[in-house]
């Protein structure tokens, strides 16, 4: 294991000011030394009142209550993690994303993750449905969306995501979870990690605004948002189990696909199509001790 002394980010680079890298340019960074939660502190603006900007990230180095699913707790060492959230507006500048369209900035922000990853350190990243980034099996980053009501008429959505970037293995929070530093055996840049993540979301959802919120409709030379989920979503093919929202029993079965809502389809192992739009996913191994669909990256 790399040991390191823990640095700050660069600041001059994030914020606003002749030293802010250019991929940030067109809406607001923001960076605070500790908060409770950089979700919450969005959410809490909102409901007061202000007015934050579309696309606004709120970075800090410290999150002493962060939270991901089922209120599962989550807290790293200053200094070790890339944590940030965005304000996705459904209206803004004439744009409109439908309400029903709104869940589809988390799977946004995994995509923008793994990719930040992939550029940044060359590890081999992949999305895991609904809301967690992966290396090599292991969880390295967890995204959590929350709608907040604006007016009687407006919802709009914070989404944030916490990654495990300098981290020890003894200071992560769970057994199958890993940090970037272990699996690069190097320190790793944060600063740049989230320049990338805050580049490749907005360009992300300006692009799905522009589509209407239709995850099926092309922008310019990219690929619609749906098919680029489906390219890079390493569940599809997997052995899966997935935790239901209780009364509901879990599944288990073969995850075939995703649908055009962003549900999962999961072949159980009854033979039944099941569709899945809320739950948290395990990949399994089959008995043979390899994946469903042959060995992945």
């Amino acid at each position: 294991m790399t040991s390191t002394t823990p640095e700050p980010l660069d600041g001059q680079r994030l914020l606003p000011g002749p030293g802010q890298d250019y991929r940030l340019m067109g809406a607001p960074v923001e960076l605070v030394d500790e908060i409770d939660s950089t979700n919450d502190e969005i959410a809490r603006r909102w409901a007061a009142g202000e007015d934050v900007e579309h696309l606004t990230a709120l970075l800090t180095e410290h999150q002493v209550s962060g939270h991901g699913r089922r209120d599962r707790v989550w807290n790293a060492p200053r200094y070790s993690s890339a944590i940030v959230s965005f304000a996705v507006s459904s209206r803004h500048d004439g744009t409109v994303i439908p309400h029903d369209s709104l869940h589809w900035v988390t799977q946004m922000l995994a995509l923008a993750t793994r990719s930040a990853v992939r550029e940044t350190t060359g590890l081999p990243a992949t999305m895991k449905w609904p809301n967690d980034v992966l290396l090599r099996g292991r969880k390295i980053a967890g995204i959590l969306a929350r709608v907040v009501p604006v007016d009687s008429s407006t919802l709009n959505v914070v989404v944030g995501v916490g990654l495990n970037v300098n981290i020890d293995a003894a200071d992560l929070p769970f057994e199958t979870a890993t940090s970037l530093m272990t699996e690069a055996s190097r320190p790793v840049d944060r600063t740049e990690l989230l320049i990338r993540v805050i580049g490749e979301f907005r360009r992300l959802v300006t692009a799905f605004g522009e589509a209407g919120g239709d995850p099926t409709i092309a922008v310019g030379s990219e690929p619609a948002l749906l098919d680029q989920i489906r390219e890079n979503l390493d569940t599809v093919g997997r052995r899966v189990r997935v935790e239901r929202v209780e009364p509901e029993a879990p599944l288990v079965g073969l995850a075939r696909g995703i649908a055009e809502d962003g549900s999962l389809r999961v072949l159980t192992e009854s033979g039944e199509l099941a569709t899945v739009s809320v739950g948290d996913v395990v990949h399994l191994r089959p008995e043979s001790g390899s994946w469903a669909d042959g060995e992945r990256p």
